[in-house]
């Protein structure tokens, strides 16, 4: 897109001009809730007016935003981070700002943020949940390639990234991208998910072992949905990443500590803490219920009580302390060097 298409009604806030190797243009026909593109950027498409009209029916998505601020809350609190009060962030794959812009608008009252993401679709509808709560002169929403060299360097207080790397093919990309964007002594918070997962492999495949033994077939549902995620997690933590089918996964990886940990200092940071977000009572049972509904799509689909009690036989096991080692999700906080 050309400079041209730039008019007069439409410019981004101020305090954005610096923070982008190229020229801002507008992708959006909306003058109060704008999407912006990179100029001469070739991932950055012209958003129709038909969608920007639409994406102010989209609010209700908005509701689990509560969880994500949860959980930058308690990463805050419990490895007691300090971030400026009105910090500039850079927020990679935002989509639609549920996961991280929304809960930094709560959290930070004086945060200006870089939205980024591929789909200016889902921008879009930030945009206009932005202009609709009085928010865009905090927020810009930029379509572009977060893992690549377009925004300036070091001036970011804080990078945030809501399940974003486990879908990269290389997530080193994602956390160079950081470190170039953060200030000396800056902070990047990532939420991912981790190869503790295969506890709940485990379990899965004892639960169909189970079922053969005791000739008490599951319901077809919940089998096929065991299978499955048996299936994923086994993908997602091969070691053979050059394969088609690692290839073809959307969500790519399940991270172990070490690979965060050594990753993280390679690509420049002095820093890399983890925090587990569950190690809870009930957790695998809990877990297992959430992949059941998720996987089938059906509410009410429930396991036998042999099942559950194979479950509780994992919680029973672990003790909480080592719940978090074998954590599933959890928080990846690295700091930059001051």
């Amino acid at each position: 897109m050309s400079a041209t298409d730039v008019t007069a009604e439409v410019a981004p806030p101020p305090w954005a001009a610096a923070l982008f190797a190229r020229r801002l243009v507008p992708l959006s026909d909306s003058a109060s809730a704008p999407v912006w593109g990179l100029e001469d950027d070739q991932i950055a498409g012209r958003i129709s007016e038909q969608f920007t009209a639409s994406a102010g029916e989209y609010h209700a998505r908005y509701a689990a935003s509560a969880h994500f601020q949860g959980l930058f809350e308690q990463t805050i609190r419990k490895l007691g981070l300090t971030i400026p009060e009105a910090p500039l962030i850079f927020d990679m794959g935002s989509g639609s700002g549920v996961n991280s812009i929304v809960p930094c608008f709560n959290l930070f009252p004086g945060a200006r943020q870089v939205a980024s993401d591929l789909s200016g679709e889902l921008l879009a509808i930030l945009a206009a949940y932005a202009a609709d709560e009085g928010l865009s002169d905090r927020v810009i929403c930029v379509v572009m390639d977060a893992m690549g060299k377009n925004v300036a360097r070091e001036q970011f207080d804080l990078v945030t990234g809501a399940s974003i790397l486990h879908h990269l093919t290389h997530p080193t990309m994602g956390l160079q991208a950081a470190a170039r964007a953060l200030k000396p002594g800056g902070q990047a918070i990532f939420f991912e998910p981790f190869d503790g997962y295969g506890l709940m492999r485990l379990a899965y495949e004892r639960i169909l072992a189970e079922a053969d033994l005791r000739r008490a077939p599951l319901d077809p549902a919940v089998e096929q949905v065991l299978r499955a995620m048996i299936d994923d997690i086994a993908a997602r933590t091969s070691l053979d990443r050059q394969s088609r089918q690692f290839a073809e996964l959307d969500d790519k990886w399940l991270f172990s500590r070490d690979y965060m940990e050594i990753a993280g200092r390679d690509c420049g940071f002095a820093n890399v803490r983890l925090l587990s977000h569950n190690n809870h009572t009930t957790l695998y049972r809990d877990v297992a219920h959430v992949q059941l509904r998720l996987g089938s799509g059906q509410e009410g689909l429930t396991f036998p009580q042999w099942a559950i009690d194979i479950l509780d036989s994992f919680d029973r096991a672990m003790p909480q302390l080592t719940k978090n080692g074998f954590m599933m999700e959890g928080s990846v906080v690295l700091t930059k060097a001051a």
